[in-house]
């Protein structure tokens, strides 16, 4: 298990950073997992150093009930998502790189990714075949999230049928079939055996 971060303000730039990496609103829940997953931040930390950043302004609540005078917080949690503010997005930019590891920062964005499915995140998935020559076909793939394209693909197959079990495949799983090639070209196969 990896060492956990140790000062606050590494923990809050943590956080910052993978809000603002994934690019639009996540649940407490959710965030508080892929915060927590990889253990450089233990569950209690999260919890306070996600307030200080909420009563700071530097994460702001999305929809939900405004007045909670008379709920209970965890309840509201479950209603609301979260964002990173103007101000967390500028300390995320600026620290991030000084406080943060790249492979730590690296880990962890993968690590999300897995939690977080392509649905989840708004992706357009787009797929189909062309063919190109006798019994030759190219299999065209692509996503798109809200970041712009994410992940696009042609692969030759030399039949019909293994251009259907392409495409099949990638219907079927398109979220595995991305986190598998990011997998093999960022040298992290050891993705591949876990679940």
């Amino acid at each position: 298990m990896p060492e956990t971060f140790h000062s606050p303000q590494q923990v809050k730039v943590f956080i910052l950073y993978l809000l603002e990496k994934i690019g639009y609103p996540l649940d407490y829940n959710d965030l508080a997992t892929i915060v927590i997953r990889d253990g450089y931040v233990d569950y209690f930390d999260f919890v306070t150093y996600f307030h200080e950043l909420l009563e700071a302004g530097h994460i702001k609540r999305v929809g939900g009930d405004e007045d909670e005078e008379n709920q209970n917080k965890e309840r509201a949690f479950d209603r609301d998502s979260y964002m990173v503010a103007d101000t967390g997005k500028m300390i995320a930019k600026g620290l991030a790189d000084d406080l943060l590891l790249a492979t730590v920062r690296e880990k962890s964005y993968i690590s999300a990714m897995r939690h977080l499915s392509l649905e989840k995140r708004g992706a357009v998935i787009k797929h189909d075949l062309e063919q190109v020559g006798d019994g030759t076909y190219i299999f065209h793939c692509s996503i798109q999230d809200c970041d712009g394209l994410a992940f696009e693909l042609d692969l030759r197959a030399d039949s019909y049928m293994q251009a259907s079990r392409m495409r099949m495949n990638f219907e079927d799983k398109p979220d595995v079939v991305y986190r598998g090639i990011v997998a093999l070209v960022t040298g992290n196969v050891n993705y591949l055996l876990e679940k």
